[in-house]
């Protein structure tokens, strides 16, 4: 489910226009760690993933449903 999850944000974020590198600046974590979480090898925390909504301008429960 986590890889699902990321696959989601992945789909949101390119649409969005954003890099990873600068999802991770927006973070705090390096772009090998946000690949890695997005990626599905490392889970984004409750935090990081609140903020990715924020950044993103997405309802959570979208990106979480589509993984269902």
């Amino acid at each position: 489910m986590t890889f699902s999850i990321g696959r989601n944000i992945r789909a949101e974020r390119v649409r969005c226009g954003f890099t990873q590198r600068e999802m991770a600046r927006r973070l705090g974590l390096s772009a090998t760690g946000y690949n890695h979480k997005e990626n599905g090898k490392r889970q984004f925390t409750l935090e990081e993933f609140v903020l990715i909504c924020k950044i993103l301008e997405a309802n959570p429960d979208s990106l979480i449903r589509k993984s269902l």
